[in-house]
């Protein structure tokens, strides 16, 4: 499990390896308890859930244990019913197995408190409506129904927080002191209880504390265990995202490095006159953003080098021409087109002219 403070520390890429001890290990179980639970116990939730949301699901599905047992149960106690003498006992079955059904699709669809509140209800009224509605009063052979009151304890163990298991034992202990002192008895056990009350009550007492304590400590122990493994996977899954942020800032140092020296390459290349050298570096680098830029600040320099060299020789010939000129005005005394073939020209046809007149 995974709270956002843990994820954010890192961020593993498509090529990292989870390590084995933080990938989840499916459990080799029966597959017909595989079976059960798909049919009565909630989804698992993922691995980034919150503590909350697996605790629900560790109570869910050991609930749905308890509702297996308690199926079984009633199938045990639809045989009894056919030799018991308990004419109730019937109704009682098919209206706690009506109840036990919808509790188990409760379960399912994650509703675990309303589940376990349900068949509390129900397998403490079992017993009680049975103890209750005896033919003729308590008896002796309704005694044993007693220790059938640590059902619910059970479940409320299994399905509610751990403190209501306390609560469940208190309204089991009031009943029974009721049901001993209040409902009609047989004499037989009339004469019993006169002789040993306390015999009988205490017992009964004793082991609704004994498993209200076993089941409070069972609970309680396994919410620490399941605290402390969270925290150890926590650790671990910490410990883990740390090792792969150093990992992956190491080797950001290590390209920002190479990039910088690439970058410093590249001055030195162009301060001995390589004009044409770039910083070869593409835009997923982390320094593409001074690379580009300055990829095209050195490209436009090298265009305006190259059109000053071009400009530098246009005017390098011009003052060629403009000396040759020069030179060829001296050769000629002075004036360039005084001997050039059209002067030459003119002056024979101005001669020709002038003879003809």
């Amino acid at each position: 499990m995974q709270n956002p403070s843990t994820r954010s520390l890192g961020t593993p890429t498509g090529n990292t390896q989870v390590p084995v001890y933080l990938t989840s290990r499916p459990q080799e179980e029966n597959r017909l308890l595989q079976w059960w639970y798909r049919l009565t116990a909630p989804v698992e939730p993922a691995r980034s859930a919150s503590f909350k949301e697996m605790e629900r699901f560790r109570r869910g599905t050991t609930g749905s244990q308890i509702i297996l047992a308690l199926y079984l149960l009633l199938i045990t106690s639809v045989f009894a019913s056919f030799v018991g003498t308990n004419e109730y006992l019937i109704p009682i079955v098919i209206g706690s197995a009506i109840v036990l059904t919808v509790a188990t699709v409760l379960n399912r669809l994650g509703q675990i408190t309303l589940a376990g509140t349900l068949i509390v209800l129900t397998f403490a009224a079992f017993p009680m409506i049975s103890i209750v509605s005896t033919p003729g009063g308590l008896s002796m052979l309704v005694l044993p129904l007693f220790a059938l009151l640590v059902l619910p304890l059970l479940c409320a163990a299994s399905f509610l927080p751990p403190g209501w298991v306390f609560v469940v034992a208190l309204g089991n202990g009031l009943f029974t002191w009721f049901s001993l002192t209040a409902l009609p008895r047989t004499a037989e056990l009339d004469a019993i209880l006169a002789i040993a009350f306390a015999g009988i009550m205490l017992p009964i007492f004793f082991s609704q504390f004994i498993v209200s304590i076993v089941a409070y400590a069972w609970v309680q122990g396994t919410t620490r265990a399941l605290i402390r493994a969270n925290h150890a996977e926590e650790i671990a899954r910490l410990e883990h995202d740390l090792g792969l942020q150093a990992a992956e800032s190491a080797q950001q140092k290590q390209q920002l490095e190479a990039s910088v020296q690439q970058i410093v390459d590249t001055h030195i290349r162009v301060a001995n006159g390589d004009w044409s050298a770039r910083v070869p570096l593409t835009r997923e680098n982390i320094l593409w953003q001074i690379s580009g830029p300055l990829n095209n600040l050195l490209a436009r320099t090298q265009r305006w080098r190259q059109e000053a060299e071009q400009l530098q020789q246009a005017r390098m010939a011009l003052q060629q021409v403009r000396n040759e000129n020069e030179q060829l005005r001296r050769a000629l005394g002075g004036n360039p087109m005084q001997n050039s073939p059209r002067s030459t020209t003119l002056k024979g046809w101005r001669d020709d002219r002038d003879h003809s007149y």
